[in-house]
């Protein structure tokens, strides 16, 4: 699977946007689409995202921030149609590669989903 993820500092930098766009190919051909969102909730001293994608799926989840090398956001999201959680983790492995790691709880079992390592485009300004 190949994926682009998009992202910018918003709404006077308060908000991380991002958008992530699979291609489309003969072993992938129903790519998602998705807007990731994240802020940092200052009355709650956590991080908050809100996922919304093609398939109709969103996600609020929660961070409490870095540990270390890794983020992770969890939250509460209906997997298959039962009640379920999300999480999403980030690892940094260097200034320029994150690895990317979604998981979905049903029934307390954690069940890995996506996996993906993301790499800072080279910029082609001059």
């Amino acid at each position: 699977m190949q994926r682009t993820l998009t992202s910018k500092l918003d709404l006077d930098g308060h908000w991380l946007f991002m958008r992530i766009d699979d291609v489309t190919t003969a072993e992938h051909p129903r790519p998602i689409r998705g807007n990731w969102q994240i802020t940092f909730d200052q009355a709650e001293d956590r991080f908050v995202s809100l996922w919304a994608d093609n398939l109709g799926r969103w996600a609020l989840q929660t961070s409490a921030g870095w540990e270390g090398d890794s983020v992770a956001f969890v939250g509460d999201a209906l997997v298959n149609g039962k009640p379920g959680a999300v999480r999403d983790t980030l690892t940094r492995r260097s200034a320029d590669e994150m690895h990317f790691l979604v998981e979905f709880q049903i029934d307390g079992v954690w069940t890995r989903y996506l996996e993906s390592t993301c790499r800072r485009r080279k910029s082609t300004d001059s």
